[in-house]
């Protein structure tokens, strides 16, 4: 059998989440729809990891394999025929048997935007987290530099989260503008439930200037969701890219 991976864009909007989910649109049902239409097979995909209700994704990574034998090109295309408008196949390569999108991957970036003006945007409202006041970019990106490395993050997990530690290592975080909006960065290799949606929702008291710089470290440091912000809304996230070794682990 031929292992497949495929790097997909989708608005997560009108998704409840990635994972399959009786009788509720996944994105992960609907590629998987897409594939057993176009390969006449059901096909079961792994992912690099799960995305929440609303976040979207440029560059989610996803596994399979099938014996119905395809060219690259052919792949790619045959299946974005059968997705539908909110999910597509930008890259498909053949990979080794072995390949794992999620234990193999190397890093993920992540991206959370608010747009900071008084007047909304149609266009990007289900993109950016709106706040109608501006935000103090600079002492955001200060703060935020308390969570680079290695930490517990249980203040900024969700309380459902299933993780069997808030343990993580997060070497880059980094708060800058763009245009209107403001972006929060986030390079690691993996991520709590929620956790860089609850980050966001902590340094917009920061921006706002609610709070000090030094509260973020503060709340690293208390281990207590509750001295942490509000969870962002899911819309302002974006899971960028996940990036894999040259041998593709």
């Amino acid at each position: 059998m031929a292992r497949w991976k495929l790097v997909l864009e989708y608005d997560g909007a009108g998704f409840h989440g990635w994972g399959l989910q009786p009788e509720t649109r996944t994105v992960q049902g609907a590629v998987e729809e897409g594939l057993a239409s176009f390969l006449g097979e059901p096909v079961r995909v792994e992912a690099s990891g799960r995305t929440d209700a609303g976040v979207h994704a440029l560059g989610q990574v996803i596994a399979f394999s099938t014996d119905v034998p395809r060219a690259p090109l052919a792949m790619r295309d045959g299946l974005n025929h059968h997705l539908p408008d909110d999910v597509a196949c930008v890259d498909a390569e053949l990979v080794a048997d072995d390949f794992d999108p999620r234990r193999t991957a190397r890093s993920k970036l992540y991206r959370y935007a608010w747009l900071t003006r008084r007047t909304r945007s149609p266009l990007r409202r289900d993109r950016v987290w709106h706040i109608r006041h501006d935000l103090d970019v600079d002492a955001m990106n200060e703060a935020v530099q308390a969570l680079a490395g290695t930490h517990d993050f249980q203040s900024f997990r969700a309380a459902r989260c299933q993780a069997a530690t808030s343990v993580r290592t997060i070497p880059h975080w980094e708060v800058l503008r763009v245009g209107d909006e403001v972006h929060l960065f986030a390079t690691g290799h993996g991520f709590l439930q929620h956790m860089i949606r609850i980050v966001a929702g902590s340094l917009t008291e920061v921006g706002r200037g609610r709070r000090p710089v030094g509260w973020i470290g503060e709340v690293l440091h208390a281990r207590d969701r509750s001295c942490a912000g509000r969870t962002a809304p899911a819309s302002g996230l974006t899971l960028m890219s996940v990036t894999y070794g040259p041998d593709g682990r």
